[in-house]
């Protein structure tokens, strides 16, 4: 099986956002033509047609220079986010350089032809929006997975850390009830208030809603120290004559 079932379902809802964003954007487009179309005259005696047409050449020659900038420097450094097909509507912005010039050069007085030109504008318009709003929602969700994975690694990170510290603090607790000399040990140097306030708050930590970078960082230092105790305990030189001992009393007469 190639991902996982939640890999699935983040893909899934992301296509789901990203379909549902094109007819939205799409619906909008095609109000926009039928209003330019059947609701809007446009009087073809009028002078400031070309300068209209001049603006809105200026404008699609700046939006595609700004739209190849961004392809440049922004999208390509993201692997999944803003993942669409650019050459359409780099396309898309040529053809309404192209129609937008001929009009200037043509200088036709139809008032379709007009409209055609304002429809050309808003159509690479309409693409290169969805593009960038693709891209920054992709973006955003990715930055959300990416913190939730982080947030992930710490909490099992902290979780990880509180079962091996009660692992070690069990482990001290048994050889001084074996050893009553690690207990003498212990209380002598100070380290049983320490010890039992450092298991507690390990213990305590089980409580958390959330990690941060710093949990982790005390959880690590209580840890290191228990366990730093246990080696101390184990080198006890009355655990070692103990063993010792024993080792000989195991050992056959020969």
């Amino acid at each position: 099986m190639k991902g996982t079932r939640a890999e699935r379902y983040r893909s899934r809802r992301r296509n789901d956002s990203d379909v549902s964003r094109f007819w939205i954007m799409g619906l909008l487009f095609s109000l926009l033509v039928l209003a330019f179309e059947f609701f809007i005259e446009i009087p073809v005696e009028a002078g400031w047609l070309q300068e209209m047409e001049m603006a809105l050449f200026s404008a699609s020659f700046t939006l595609l220079a700004f739209y190849l900038l961004g392809l440049t420097f922004v999208f390509s450094r993201q692997e999944t986010a803003g993942a669409i097909n650019h050459q359409v509507i780099i396309y898309a912005w040529l053809g309404a350089i192209l129609f937008h010039l001929f009009l200037l050069i043509s200088n036709l007085s139809n008032q379709h032809v007009y409209k055609a030109g304002i429809i050309l504008f808003l159509g690479p318009l309409f693409l290169t929006v969805y593009h960038f709003i693709t891209y920054l929602s992709a973006l955003r969700q990715q930055r959300e997975e990416e913190k939730a994975a982080s947030l992930a690694s710490l909490e099992r990170a902290a979780y990880q850390m509180i079962l091996e510290g009660s692992k070690v603090y069990s482990e001290i607790v048994r050889l001084k009830q074996a050893y009553p000399e690690v207990e003498q040990m212990i209380r002598a140097n100070d380290f049983h208030d320490k010890l039992e306030r450092y298991a507690w708050e390990m213990q305590q930590y089980l409580q958390a809603k959330h990690f941060e970078r710093k949990d982790v960082e005390i959880l690590e230092g209580h840890y290191y120290y228990l366990e730093n105790l246990l080696l101390l305990a184990k080198q006890h030189p009355g655990i070692m004559e103990s063993r010792s001992f024993a080792h000989r009393e195991d050992k056959p007469i020969g």
